[in-house]
Formats: C-alpha cells, sequence, structure tokens
C-alpha cells in the first residue's frame, strides 16, 4: 500500500472516529432534551392536580366528576391519583399502574412521573412513542449521511495527500535519474511558501547544486593531476630510454639518473600536495585553537626561508579564540606565507596577524609583491590554477597551483571564508576568518 493511501485511510478512520463520536453526543444529547421536555410537562400536570386535590372546595359533584374522570382516559396524558398505600382513589385509571418512585421513569413504552403528596401519590404518564420516533428518525439521518460523507473525505484526502507529496514523487524521480545516470545536474521545482516541503525542496536543490560543484571540481582536478603528472613521467620516460638505447659512460648514466632523480623528487612534492588536498576536505580533529599560536607556529617554521630570500617576517599576534583542526589551520596559513615569501621581492617585509575583527576570529598574511587581478581570485582557488604574476617571479615556477586551493579547501571544511585583496603598491592580502569560539 502506498503512503498516499495509508495517509488517507488514517485520516478517513479519525474522521470516521470524530463522527461516530459527535453523533453520538448529539443523539445523547437529542434524547436528553426531548425527555426532560417530557418530563417537565409531565411535572406540571402532576402538580396542577395535586393543588386541585387540596382544596377541597373546589371538587366536583360526583355527575361531574365522572365526564371528568372519562376526559381523563381520552387524553395523551393519565393523571391517576393514588393513596399513600397505592390504592387509586380519583382520576384514573392508570395505565402503568402503582409506581412508588418519586420522580420520572420509564414503564415499558410509558414515560410516568410520580409526585409525593400528604394525602398520597399523583401520577402522570404518556406515551413516549413520539419521542422514540424522532430519535429514530434522528439516527437514520445520521447512518445514512455519514458513508457518503467519509467517501467524499476519502476523494479529498487522496486529493490533498496526492497534492502534499508531489514534491517527494519528484525528489525520489529525480534521485532515481541520478542515481542511474550519475549526472546530477537536473533540480527539483521548487513548491512554494515556506513549509516544511517547500523547505524539502529548497534543501535538495541546494544539496545537488553543491554536489554538481564538487563533481566538476573533482573531474577536473582528475583532469589537471593527469596532465600534470604526465610531463614528468615522460620526462622521466625520456631519460631512461635514451640511457637504454646504447652504452654510455658512467657520467651519462649519472647525469641521467640526476635527472630521474630530480623529476621524481618534484612527483613525490605534487603527489603529497594532492594527498593533502584530498585531506583537507576532512579535518582530523575539531578542538580549541588559537589563531595567534598558528600566526607564531608559521612564522617559525618559515623563518629559514624567510632569511634566505631577504624577506623580513613581521608577527602581530594577538588572540582569535576558534575550533578546528590545528594542523590543517596550519598548514593553510604556512601556504599563505610561502606564498607570501615567493613573491615578496628581496628586502621587503611580510606582515603574519591575528585577532578578533568583526565578531570572526582572523589570520592575514599581507606581502609586498604585484599582486593579483581582482578577476582571476575564483580561478586561482581551484587546483592547478597560477595567476600572471607567476611569469613575474622565476623562483614561483616550481609551484603546482595547489597552495590556494588547499587554504580554500581547509576554510570550507572549517566553515571559514579566504579573502584575497589585492592592491597596487601593497601587494596582496590574504586573510582567513573563522567563526569565533562559542
Amino acid at each position: 500500500m502506498t503512503f498516499r493511501w495509508r495517509l488517507t485511510l488514517t485520516y478517513a478512520l479519525l474522521l470516521a472516529l470524530t463522527l461516530l463520536v459527535a453523533g453520538g453526543a448529539s443523539y445523547a444529547g437529542l434524547r436528553h432534551t426531548l425527555y426532560a421536555a417530557l418530563d417537565a410537562g409531565l411535572r406540571a400536570d402532576a402538580v396542577s392536580t395535586a393543588r386541585l386535590e387540596a382544596r377541597p372546595d373546589l371538587e366536583p359533584a360526583p355527575q361531574v366528576a365522572a365526564s371528568l374522570d372519562a376526559m381523563n382516559r381520552q387524553q395523551p396524558v393519565r393523571v391517576t391519583v393514588f393513596s399513600v398505600t397505592g390504592r387509586e382513589v380519583d382520576r384514573g385509571p392508570s395505565r402503568v399502574g402503582f409506581v412508588p418512585r418519586t420522580g420520572a421513569t420509564q414503564v415499558g413504552g410509558e414515560r410516568v412521573y410520580m409526585l409525593r403528596v400528604g394525602a398520597g401519590w399523583v401520577q402522570a404518564s404518556v406515551s413516549d412513542a413520539a419521542v422514540r420516533a424522532s430519535l429514530h428518525a434522528f439516527l437514520w439521518q445520521e447512518l445514512l449521511g455519514v458513508p457518503p460523507l467519509l467517501l467524499l473525505s476519502l476523494a479529498v484526502g487522496y486529493l490533498l495527500a496526492d497534492r502534499a507529496l508531489r514534491p517527494v514523487d519528484q525528489v525520489s524521480d529525480l534521485a532515481a535519474r541520478i542515481a542511474a545516470h550519475g549526472q546530477p545536474g537536473e533540480r527539483v521545482p521548487e513548491a512554494q511558501g515556506a513549509d516544511e516541503l517547500a523547505r524539502l525542496t529548497r534543501t535538495i536543490n541546494a544539496m545537488l547544486a553543491r554536489l554538481d560543484e564538487q563533481l566538476t571540481h573533482e573531474r577536473l582536478f582528475a583532469h589537471a593531476s593527469a596532465h600534470e603528472l604526465r610531463t614528468p613521467i615522460s620526462v622521466i620516460r625520456a631519460a631512461t630510454s635514451l640511457a637504454l638505447e646504447g652504452e654510455r659512460t658512467p657520467d651519462e648514466y649519472r647525469a641521467a639518473l640526476a635527472q630521474v632523480n630530480e623529476v621524481s623528487a618534484d612527483m613525490g612534492t605534487l603527489t603529497a600536495r594532492l594527498l593533502a588536498l584530498a585531506r583537507s576536505a576532512r579535518p582530523a580533529g575539531n578542538g580549541d585553537v588559537n589563531l595567534a599560536d598558528v600566526a607564531l607556529l608559521v612564522s617559525e617554521l618559515h623563518g629559514e626561508d624567510a632569511r634566505a630570500r631577504g624577506v623580513k617576517v613581521q608577527v602581530t599576534a594577538d588572540d582569535a579564540a576558534t575550533r578546528g583542526d590545528f594542523d590543517a589551520l596550519v598548514m593553510a596559513a604556512g601556504n599563505l606565507l610561502q606564498n607570501a615569501l615567493r613573491y615578496t621581492p628581496r628586502g621587503s617585509v611580510v606582515r603574519v596577524q591575528s585577532g578578533v575583527r568583526g565578531g570572526d576570529a582572523h589570520l592575514t598574511v599581507q606581502d609586498a609583491g604585484p599582486g593579483i587581478p581582482e578577476g582571476d581570485v575564483p580561478r586561482l582557488v581551484r587546483p592547478f590554477q597560477r595567476g600572471e604574476r607567476t611569469a613575474q617571479n622565476a623562483d614561483s615556477s616550481s609551484g603546482a597551483g595547489l597552495g590556494l586551493a588547499l587554504v580554500q579547501a581547509v576554510m570550507t571544511a572549517h566553515g571559514g571564508q579566504l579573502h584575497l585583496e589585492s592592491a597596487p603598491l601593497s601587494g596582496l592580502r590574504a586573510e582567513l576568518r573563522l567563526p569565533p569560539r562559542r
């Protein structure tokens, strides 16, 4: 059974129970009202007769009394006066006999009201056939009206369930198509409004957009990786093939092996950075981190490189508490500092700062290099992408274009942001922004 029918039948069952309870309550209320009105009329007749019996001066002559008794027997309401012992003394005869019980009661098809007076009892009785007929008609109206109402509710309930679950069907069909073809480019038609299903369709579309973006990046990453690795592999094969073509002198073999060793070292570095990029999307830890410690550590780790390049590193380490993977954040900040040292002219200063600004923890690396055009920023955070300033700095040619991609991946995994701002006279300002520690 489909979820639509389960939902519809559940709704119909609840409606049937509601109608049953409401119908029972209505029937009970109508019965109580009708019998209460009947009892009130009988009580009024009994009280009126009791008042007449209490006044002997109003007692009619025997001939008149006989006529009144005959008239009483022809009325729907039968009034009878009983002695204390239950013997009929006036009016009558009673249709139900003596009932020694004060108040209203039911005797067969008669509704009886007994009133106790000083000299005995006054009984008023009437047939309740009219009340029972009214209740019977009301019950049949309810029984005949419920089935059509239930059928109508089933149809309306199914239509509502079908309309409500249509976005779920669309999501299911789309997921099946993506599973079959592996192309998450399609989107679910977004439901209007702000209810749960509208949020579901928007969330699914956002997830698919993110998935499509990730798959696109992965395809580009795979293609770029193959391209980057193809060149050193070709160099190694060419060097070894040339060395094996004929007899070579020991110096020629050493030259070939040196070339292979150099290219292999570059391949090892590239492979390590590729592995780091793959791991950066899933930080190993999520502990308390102070970006001031990160700034101090990366300046120390790259201090020797800075001195060799003739560049001064100036550190301003103010507290900036956040949460994350300390090693991954050190790697990200280290990449920024390494890039800054690579592109900063000899004798210049690279500034590393940490602190809190605008409620976020930040770590900033400011170099004095040529900067990058603003339009190149989105491209440079993707793997194997290099900017124009690479050509302006001979020492930068060894880069594989993975540094900023690594930083971007680490920031995405930490819920942070990487901001790059370039100015013609002040170089590139790279800033890591992370949520503060709560």
